[in-house]
């Protein structure tokens, strides 16, 4: 079995970054948790679609358990048709969430736990959410 964990960087000690599609790091371990492979996410910086590239990613790299904080509905409509089984809710290290993870502690999921763009930096978009800085 393989698991995907969400991270900020590589390592069991590694603080969980809690957004799916942007997080910076993914750590793969195995049953036993031990680190199968790290991986920087491709997707941390795309201008859009950030959620289903790093899904793509998690399935390109035979993933079968995601933990994650929160996912997105594209993302999780993706991942969930690969067969692979969502977990949000992750804390602390990776080897905490991993640890959480084999407690049975964390949350399996049928729905996303966020909209799309939540991991978005920024929150504006560029869609006209000034205040008033200009004069006409």
């Amino acid at each position: 079995m393989k698991i995907a964990i969400c991270s900020e960087g590589p390592g069991l000690d590694s603080a969980v970054d809690r957004r799916f599609g942007r997080c910076p790091h993914y750590v793969f371990v195995n049953s036993e948790g031990k680190i199968i492979e790290e991986a920087a996410n491709p997707s941390v910086g795309a201008s859009g679609g950030a959620g289903v590239q790093a899904a793509q990613f998690i399935i390109d790299q035979g993933a079968d358990v995601l933990l994650t904080g929160n996912v997105g509905p594209k993302a999780l409509a993706a991942l969930s048709t690969s067969g692979i089984k969502i977990y949000t809710g992750i804390s602390g290290s990776v080897a905490d969430s991993f640890s959480q993870y084999q407690q049975e502690k964390l949350t399996p999921i049928t729905d996303s736990t966020v909209p799309q763009h939540f991991g978005m930096r920024g929150g504006g978009g560029g869609r006209g959410g000034g205040r008033g800085r200009g004069g006409f």
